[in-house]
């Protein structure tokens, strides 16, 4: 097996999996970004879900500069987020500057950050839209018919994931609120990473590190060890001392 054949198949593996105690959703949909990103010629990428009102929200990011072009999207309406995700297709923008008539808002905003490419891949279950994949580029980068088809294969295989974590069959009115489950896991998520920064003095990517590292040591998921940080039944500095 070459090396791209090997990394297709850890792809594919990796989003399918379901089982394992120190996976959950979130991880999930990290793997979704970081393969997207390992198996293309993008720069970064990001996952939006939509909430219990319709709305779309961040989920997860490669780094924290994706994460604030999809908010910017969610605040203007704009963005090729917003367009995949109302329209359920594929959208494009190899040059972000040759789009300023498309996006007059978002375009700006996205070229600050210092990415001149974007495309979003719709994220579908059951015939319907429950968020988008985000791909960002620092330069103008095309994504070729091939690439595309295997974003939404990868995009189908953490969706069916993320919609089938539970043993029960998913009813239609079930979608909506696996999507709010996991927009408020990250929420505490994010709040325990934070608790964690601030006892130590640590960035948030590090506050990550220990806290994943903690939860993959007791094989536990780790949106479950944020909820007892931030529940207080885990203290910060048991889970700080366990990098340290």
């Amino acid at each position: 097996m070459n090396t791209r054949e090997q990394q297709l198949t850890e792809a594919f593996v990796a989003l399918s999996d379901t089982l394992s105690d120190d996976v959950d959703a979130l991880v999930l949909l990290d793997r979704l970004t970081r393969h997207s990103v390992a198996l293309t010629g993008i720069d970064a990428a990001g996952v939006m879900l939509v909430n219990a009102r319709g709305q779309l929200r961040p989920a997860t990011a490669t780094v924290h500069t994706v994460e604030l072009t999809e908010m910017w999207q969610t605040q203007i309406r704009q963005g090729p987020c917003i367009d995949a995700f109302d329209q359920r297709i594929p959208v494009h923008a190899i040059d972000l500057e040759a789009d300023q008539d498309r996006w007059p808002e978002f375009v700006p905003l996205a070229l600050a950050s210092g990415y001149q490419s974007a495309h979003a891949v719709p994220l579908i279950a059951q015939s319907q839209p429950i968020g988008a994949l985000n791909l960002l580029a620092q330069r103008p980068t095309p994504l070729n018919g091939a690439e595309t088809q295997l974003l939404r294969a990868l995009a189908d295989v953490a969706t069916t994931a993320l919609m089938t974590w539970k043993k029960e069959g998913l009813r239609t009115e079930d979608i909506a609120t696996r999507t709010q489950a996991v927009l408020s896991g990250k929420a505490v998520f994010d709040t325990a990473t934070g608790m964690l920064a601030a006892t130590a003095a640590i960035s948030p990517a590090l506050a990550v590190r220990h806290l994943t590292t903690f939860a993959g040591r007791h094989r536990r998921r780790p949106t479950e060890i944020a909820a007892d940080i931030v529940q207080r039944r885990i203290t910060p500095q048991a889970v700080l001392g366990e990098l340290s």
